[in-house]
């Protein structure tokens, strides 16, 4: 799997998964070399004389087309991009003018993949991402493997469901610490109490009866 030096990565972002599209990509340029193989058959078929020299002309810029054409589309599947990482769906395409879309995890609503019976053969299909917001569906063609690519995207968003479920959890239990009531102060400890009491009776504020209640009271606390 090629590097993420192609892929700018935020902070604490990891990558899961990066390709470039299917080789199917070039399917245009194969359909065009078959056709510029034909033309040669025909100049064997022909030999010598007008018809096979007016065929080498035409085979000649159908083949000058054919390596500017593959060198354009090379440099256009290098330069396509798609990616899952633990936090976004990403994907960048265009040579002149460049193309990118992330789709947060967290937006992403569901997955879908379609291959057609040579697609499923050749194990290249079309993603589509239905996520939340205005942007509605995104269609990424000529991804492969695009049941493995939805099976990833399901991963990372239930284990970024999980994550957020987790930081929640943690900014609760943090906020429920900072608000925890201060413990009630203590009170008069039983010796105080009692030298208190032995004040009031020196100072015959009780007599002995109430002096030997309040006594009691206090040592039956203990």
């Amino acid at each position: 799997m090629p590097s993420n030096k192609t892929i700018d990565l935020m902070p604490g972002e990891k990558m899961i998964l990066y390709a470039n599209p299917h080789w199917w990509y070039f399917w245009k340029e194969v359909a065009a070399s078959f056709g510029l193989l034909g033309l040669l058959l025909l100049m064997v078929v022909f030999g010598d004389g007008v018809i096979n020299d007016t065929i080498k002309f035409v085979a000649g810029i159908v083949f000058v087309v054919i390596i500017l054409a593959t060198i354009y589309a090379f440099i256009g599947w290098k330069t396509t991009r798609f990616a899952i990482t633990n936090q976004r769906v990403a994907y960048q395409s265009g040579i002149i003018q460049r193309r990118g879309v992330s789709i947060p995890l967290n937006r992403v609503n569901n997955v879908n993949f379609t291959q057609s019976f040579i697609a499923r053969a050749l194990n290249n299909g079309i993603v589509t991402i239905e996520s939340a917001g205005e942007t509605g569906d995104s269609v990424f063609e000529n991804i492969p493997d695009p049941e493995k690519v939805r099976t990833l995207i399901f991963q990372q968003v239930e284990a970024d469901e999980q994550a957020d479920s987790d930081r929640n959890a943690a900014s609760l239990a943090k906020a429920m610490q900072q608000h925890v009531p201060p413990p009630p102060a203590a009170g008069p400890s039983a010796q105080e109490r009692l030298k208190a009491l032995d004040d009031l009776r020196a100072q015959g504020l009780v007599n002995d009866a109430e002096y030997d209640v309040k006594r009691k009271q206090i040592l039956d606390e203990l």
